[in-house]
């Protein structure tokens, strides 16, 4: 069962709003409306969670039932697979935040139908069922469209330096670079301080150096070992960042980019 995250509330749904109005949206004409019935959703009454929120979540698994009997799959967001549990924790809430709220645009519900039931071991149980209508995208991804990086290391010393090389196959492009660690989040290329840097386009199969000079300097913020994320993102045309220097708001411009124009690379990393 998917876990909600309960920070995915008021303050991520303002960004929302402003990413929308200058990030890209799909064509029109690859969204589809379905409408799914009986989509089924359940969970287990815990010491942990109250009443309200162990009926949001059972509500939750019928969305992702409703997504699944729509054809759309269970992952809807899955443009960074699989994370490690190494993973930063600023990075990871975001982008629970962000797969909660992607089922949320995307299953509108018309009926619903929940109560309490005693398991067979006699736990309660709330369950659910929904009758909803499913936006689809049929954007897909270019799978012939990927950037690659090699030379950043799984693990750092503090202070020590983090440089790689990076490789674009399928189009020439533009770059973002975003650094995440467990406290702070922000975009690392292009830098403000150079604004020349926003139009470089880069060339299909070249290698390249980031950064173009010198390195990164990998220090942490505790005596604790930091978890760092470094996200590479490619696009086709040249779409601007212009949100803030948090997790959610750039994981809300990602999700927004045309399924067909962006490849993205994450790199996980320890600092010790």
């Amino acid at each position: 069962m998917g876990r909600i995250w309960k920070t995915a509330a008021t303050a991520a749904l303002a960004f929302i709003t402003a990413a929308m109005l200058t990030a890209p949206s799909a064509y029109s004409q690859d969204i589809e409306k379905k409408k799914v019935r009986g989509a089924y959703g359940e969970w287990s009454m815990s010491p942990d969670l109250t009443g309200s929120e162990i009926m949001s979540r059972a509500r939750h698994e019928a969305k992702e039932d409703a997504l699944r009997k729509a054809g759309v799959g269970e992952n809807v967001w899955s443009i960074f697979g699989m994370m490690s549990s190494s993973t930063s924790n600023t990075f990871m809430e975001a982008y629970s935040e962000m797969s909660v709220m992607a089922i949320e645009g995307k299953v509108a519900v018309s009926k619903e139908d929940g109560k309490w039931i005693l398991s067979e071991a006699g736990n309660p149980v709330y369950t659910v069922k929904i009758d909803a209508e499913v936006t689809i995208d049929h954007t897909e991804e270019d799978k012939t469209y990927a950037i690659s990086s090699n030379g950043i290391s799984t693990h750092y010393n503090n202070d020590d330096k983090c440089s790689c090389t990076f490789t674009i196959d399928g189009t020439d492009s533009f770059l973002k670079v975003f650094f995440f660690n467990d406290e702070m989040a922000g975009m690392v290329f292009p830098s403000n301080a150079r604004p020349e840097q926003k139009n470089t386009v880069f060339k299909v199969g070249e290698t390249y150096r980031f950064p173009e000079n010198g390195a990164i300097q990998m220090r942490k913020n505790s005596a604790d070992p930091e978890n760092v994320v470094i996200l590479f993102v490619a696009t086709k045309k040249n779409y601007p960042y212009l949100g803030e220097n948090d997790a959610a708001s750039i994981l809300q411009w990602i999700y927004n980019l045309p399924a067909n124009d962006r490849a993205i690379e994450v790199k996980q990393c320890v600092i010790y």
